[in-house]
């Protein structure tokens, strides 16, 4: 019996097409099906819907590596992320296979992917069509091109208020065509995910899973939050220093160049005024992906979607996480307003998986109206649409976690040609057992947890802050293995404070204080002071810190609140808040467990700060 035609925005059910079956996609795989009409004895043919759009080299790497099972489950193996580990991935296991996949040093997979002696892209001489004309000025010459000359120029761009961009991806689009990057959007395969919540960690996975897989793999997320190389990560990992610097500079040769184009539009868009951030760093990611050879890359949506300049590559199959509230001065006022603008992600004829929205049901007829009308297929992933009964327990925790490995798997085998009916394999288990990703339910033992343990997670909207919270009751109750323990929260948020301590509600009386924290360099946002005026960005964050601890006390005052006068500048400063009682009903005799959450750039200062510390440096006394 086959699978029916393809669903047009409906849900599906895959079990009650699709009977059970034991066999695996990778043993599948290794006795030679084709991975575009997988068929075996207990499973019908797979259609349009399951298929993937043909690509030459999807059956070449969906074989080969899967052969190595055991050495694959092996090399996955990663159980507890220390705080200086930013993005494990999936690690190689042998000291060959580590030294091939070293950032900036990947052996390639085939004599036709050698990586080019000069880069792949280059600005064209476009005479009177524009881009950078001999005639033309020439840009400055940058002397200084070391990494640490590269992080002095994002600081910079990110030291000024952010345009709101209105015509991202119109500009967006004249980059690429003046670059000369449509060759790249070629050859690269992508998957795009959007949502409001668990966006980040749902592009890991589907990462992670898609290496497993053996395709070199592309992935670029945002914020980081430690270290700018975390946006743009190739295979899992970091790529070093020097190797980052010498992309980051002949990219940006390229990209100031056209601030002397011959071209009055050129000129125009690259206008130091019109300067964008995120854009900058996206179009850097398209570089080093074409750079490292990468086949196939996963690109997290920045705000929204349908204006989003990630909007321009031309996505395979498209993901939309859970929608809360967030954004809201861009993407509109109701949870439908924000929906259909994440909802632009859709393409024709392009398979979107979409999480079943259960925070906000409401937006399900929005995606689904949009999806009819631009003839895109959606399937909407519900409890018992995918078939696979026994999920493995997940390194990162959480229910939503759950939620978004169950969307990334679906993207990762529908670039990977494995049909969605089969059963988990092995492989497949062991990546999503292990994955970890940085300021996700992350969990770091301070001094082996005597006293403190630290608990990580960026969440920063009412849905995610409240899904975080239910993760950080349950592992700080299994860690300690006391039905009570002593719980303190450390809260920062550039929100309005009103809104999105709400979300503590349900939670609050498991808590026995809050720290309302500073950060060392908050989000530039329109509303910001002047990045030169030093007492008005001091005046600022004193006023969201009051802000807070006003809100938290009017709305929880029987939970004692410990505003904080500045940013944490060393590990010391948040112990000496979280150790003490700071109340009678508070019981010091127990180990604090740390909740740290509401931004990640508070997740990430103190990331930081563990690190320092774990590295033997201690405050000054």
């Amino acid at each position: 019996m086959p699978l029916p035609t393809p669903v047009r925005a409906t849900r599906l059910s895959f079990t009650s097409i699709v009977p059970s079956t034991t066999v695996s996609a990778a043993s599948s795989i290794r006795r030679g099906f084709s991975s575009s009409a997988l068929s075996v004895a207990a499973i019908p043919s797979v259609s349009a819907l399951t298929a993937p759009r043909p690509h030459s080299s999807s059956l070449r790497r969906t074989i080969a590596p899967l052969v190595f099972t055991a050495a694959s489950s092996a090399a996955l193996c990663h159980s507890n992320m220390s705080a200086t580990t930013l993005h494990p991935g999936v690690k190689k296991g042998s000291s060959a296979t580590a030294d091939a996949a070293a950032p900036g040093n990947a052996t390639p997979l085939s004599s036709q992917q050698q990586q080019p002696a000069s880069p792949h892209v280059v600005v064209r001489d476009l005479g009177d069509q524009g881009g950078a004309s001999r005639d033309s000025a020439a840009p400055p010459q940058r002397l200084r091109r070391s990494f640490k000359d590269a992080v002095e120029v994002v600081e910079k761009m990110t030291s000024r208020k952010p345009n709101k961009c209105p015509d991202a991806y119109e500009t967006t689009q004249r980059y690429l065509d003046r670059l000369g990057f449509a060759p790249i959007l070629q050859r690269i395969r992508f998957v795009h995910i959007a949502g409001t919540k668990g966006k980040g960690t749902t592009s890991a996975y589907t990462a992670a899973l898609l290496q497993a897989y053996g395709f070199k793999v592309g992935l670029f997320t945002s914020p980081h939050l430690t270290d700018m190389r975390e946006r743009t990560v190739v295979d899992g990992r970091l790529l070093d220093e020097t190797t980052y610097a010498q992309y980051f500079f002949e990219f940006l040769d390229k990209y100031e160049a056209l601030q002397y184009s011959s071209s009055q539009l050129d000129r125009d868009i690259a206008a130091p005024s019109r300067a964008n951030f995120f854009r900058f760093m996206f179009l850097l990611s398209l570089y080093i992906f074409e750079q490292e050879s990468v086949e196939v890359a996963v690109m997290e949506v920045g705000m929204g979607g349908r204006i989003d300049s990630t909007n321009t590559v031309p996505a395979e199959v498209s993901v939309i996480t859970a929608l809360g509230y967030d954004h809201m001065e861009i993407l509109g006022n109701t949870i439908e307003e924000i929906a259909l603008e994440k909802a632009g992600i859709m393409k024709p004829n392009i398979m979107c998986f979409a999480a079943p929205q259960l925070d906000h049901p409401e937006t399900r007829q929005v995606l689904e109206k949009h999806a009819k009308e631009v003839d895109a297929p959606l399937i909407l992933l519900d409890k018992d649409v995918l078939p696979i009964r026994s999920w493995p327990r997940l390194a990162i925790g959480g229910v939503h976690a759950i939620e978004d490995s169950k969307l990334a798997l679906m993207a990762a085998r529908r670039i990977a040609g494995i049909p969605p009916i089969l059963p988990l394999d092995e492989v497949e288990r062991s990546v999503l057992q292990t994955m970890t990703f940085a300021g996700r339910s992350q969990i770091v033992p301070i001094d082996g947890g005597a006293d403190v343990t630290v608990y990580l997670d960026g969440a920063h909207t009412v849905e995610s802050i409240a899904g975080a919270t239910e993760w950080f009751l349950e592992a700080s109750a299994a860690a300690t293995k006391d039905a009570a323990p002593r719980r303190v929260l450390v809260f920062y948020t550039s929100r309005d404070p009103k809104r999105i301590m709400k979300a503590f509600m349900p939670y609050v009386s498991q808590f026995c204080k809050i720290v309302v924290a500073q950060i060392a360099n908050p989000r530039m946002t329109s509303h910001s002071a002047d990045p030169s005026d030093v007492d008005g960005k001091m005046s600022q964050a004193r006023e969201e810190m009051v802000a807070s601890t006003e809100c938290w006390r009017s709305l929880y005052r029987e939970v004692p609140c410990l505003p904080c006068a500045r940013p944490f500048e060393t590990l010391e400063d948040i112990l000496d808040l979280v150790i003490p009682a700071a109340s009678d009903n508070e019981d010091a005799a127990k180990p604090a467990q740390v909740f740290i959450c509401g931004s990640f750039y508070l997740v990430g200062d103190v990331v930081k700060l563990i690190r320092r510390y774990e590295a033997g440096e201690r405050r000054h006394e």
